[in-house]
């Protein structure tokens, strides 16, 4: 394993098609609160009687409206967060040319408040596409908190806004993977942040990378690191700045 951050600056710095995984300890670093955290879990359960994977699915939204709303609301809308260090290195980056693409099942946009263009956000998020069902007229994320309990079209009158982002139990958009394979493959160079090779979205994404340089950043060692060209073991919001740094002001 190569464990010296020239070599990250140098291969950012010479990759032709650099994409990025952006994974959920990258969001904690920004203060995002992640709902199987078992502190987080247990909390919210006491709450409203449900766990959060209960509350943030499909079943919950189709057979207790308010009570969905209720906890998207109060846990999710009301978040107020600011895109960190890290992510503004990433648009730095993006800017610059060197970073092509970040995939994410983040929500909240984080990327793109610090100025990222090219983002693919598997779970969609809580600004846009918060769409009725029936005659896909799209709300902004300002109706449904300012809605009655629970938000419904004002021209279907009586059915439920479905907001935009992946429930628990609902399928994704084959067109939002397939962009995201399509990145991945073109890839020369993919970034890992905050999370382990074992993830989820690397399990999904990475099967489809055939380029040269797989390069992790993340806290703690993993059995997986192995698999990578390079890995680096600390907080993306301190390494990732350091490292955009160098490259951009050289």
């Amino acid at each position: 394993m190569i464990m010296n951050l020239n070599y990250l600056e140098e291969t950012i710095r010479t990759s032709k098609y650099l994409v990025c995984l952006a994974g959920m300890e990258f969001m904690r670093e920004q203060n995002v609160a992640y709902h199987r955290d078992s502190d987080e879990s247990y909390r919210i359960e006491e709450k409203y009687g449900y766990s959060p994977e209960e509350l943030f699915s499909a079943r919950m939204f189709n057979t207790h409206a308010e009570l969905f709303y209720e906890y998207y609301r109060n846990e999710i809308l009301s978040k107020h967060l600011e895109a960190g260090k890290g992510n503004e290195a990433l648009a730095r980056l993006e800017e610059a040319g060197y970073l092509k693409t970040i995939i994410t099942k983040g929500i909240y946009n984080m990327p793109q408040k610090a100025g990222c263009k090219n983002v693919i956000n598997m779970y969609g998020n809580i600004y846009e596409n918060n769409a009725c069902p029936r005659c896909g007229k799209i709300f902004p994320i300002e109706y449904i908190k300012n809605s009655d309990k629970v938000p419904l079209c004002d021209v279907c009158k009586s059915t439920v806004i479905h907001p935009g982002v992946y429930l628990h139990g609902e399928m994704l958009s084959n067109t939002v993977i397939s962009h995201a394979v399509e990145e991945v493959a073109k890839a020369d160079t993919i970034l890992v942040l905050g999370m382990n090779l074992n993830s989820s979205l690397c399990k999904d994404m990475l099967p489809h990378f055939t380029g040269k340089d797989l390069i992790v950043i993340h806290k703690e060692p993993h059995y997986l690191d192995e698999k990578a060209t390079a890995a680096y073991h600390g907080a993306v919001s301190e390494i990732l700045p350091e490292v955009a740094e160098s490259i951009l002001d050289a």
